[in-house]
């Protein structure tokens, strides 16, 4: 089963690596690109303002392809993210890709530090979409999502104590990239991030749990 796009992901289709990769295809192959653009505007939904706004000239001319590819691209990012994921968790299993207590995912709840989760009703038990945003002690926001994939990787290593295991995988992304996260990302935010991406999601939710771990460890 293919996991719906995630924030992340969907940002990637309109950063500056899909807009570079986009200029490469075209200059490489021109008619090509041109073929599967005209193909996406009549099979990718909401695509008919673009068909009637655009006419075949813009295939032929390069400048113009760039810019209806980009529009395309642009216009699938914001279209899977109309598409609500229908994948839910309890608070048991959040806690556990988060690495605290249910008790302390509850906190959060009522707190409501866990962003786009529904309020319950009565007493039912809570479900947590997985692209519902936690936002951390440190006011980091990660998705669910990103939580679990992380939670999936890091059970496939030995197991450690969660603070030794999160500073090392800390320190081999350090290694990787020849600094700490603050000096290559800065301030920007998880939907800003564009290998690279991929790698900054994971980072800085190993930081922000880092920081909840050794803080509930002292308190």
């Amino acid at each position: 089963m293919i996991m719906r796009p995630t924030a992340i992901e969907r940002s990637i289709l309109k950063g500056p690596a899909a807009r570079g990769l986009i200029r490469k295809m075209v200059d490489t192959d021109m008619p090509v690109v041109a073929a599967i653009v005209k193909n996406l505007l009549f099979a990718v939904k909401g695509m008919d303002k673009y068909n009637q706004s655009w006419n075949d000239e813009a295939f032929s001319d390069r400048d113009s392809l760039l810019k209806l590819t980009e529009e395309l691209l642009h216009h699938i990012s914001e279209e899977s993210a109309k598409e609500s994921s229908d994948v839910t968790y309890s608070t048991t299993e959040v806690a556990k890709f988060a690495g605290v207590s249910v008790q302390t995912i509850n906190t959060w709840l009522r707190e409501k530090r866990i962003v786009g989760a529904p309020a319950r009703q009565g007493r039912e038990h809570a479900k947590i979409p997985e692209e519902a945003e936690i936002i951390f002690g440190n006011g980091k926001r990660i998705p669910v999502s990103i939580l679990k994939a992380n939670w999936d990787k890091e059970n496939e290593a030995p197991v450690v104590d969660e603070v030794t295991y999160l500073e090392r995988s800390i320190k081999e992304l350090e290694n990787k990239y020849g600094a700490a996260f603050e000096d290559i990302f800065g301030d920007t935010t998880i939907k800003e991030l564009t290998q690279e991406d991929t790698d900054a999601s994971v980072w800085l939710s190993y930081k922000a749990r880092l920081e909840s771990v050794k803080k509930s460890q002292y308190s």
